[in-house]
C-alpha cells in the first residue's frame, strides 16, 4: 500500500486515533467527523512511512505542499 491515513484529533491520546488503510475509508471518516483532520502518509521505499502534509477534512483533501 503506498499510502496509510491517520485520524488526528489533536490533544487527544494515541488511543484516540485510528488508522485507515484506503483512501475511501479516510473520506467517509472524515465526513462523518468534519471538525478532525485525517492525515495522509505515503511509503518511503522499504522503509515505512511519512507525512505528505496533506490532510482530508470534512471529505476535502486540503494540501500544505
Amino acid at each position: 500500500m503506498d499510502f496509510v491515513y491517520l485520524l488526528v484529533d489533536l490533544g487527544s491520546d494515541w488511543e484516540d486515533m485510528s488508522i485507515f488503510l484506503t483512501e475511501d475509508e479516510a473520506i467517509e471518516t472524515s465526513i462523518k467527523r468534519p471538525k478532525i483532520r485525517v492525515e495522509i502518509f505515503s511509503k518511503n521505499g522499504d522503509f515505512g512511512y511519512l507525512p505528505t502534509y496533506n490532510y482530508y477534512k470534512n471529505g476535502i483533501l486540503c494540501k500544505l505542499k
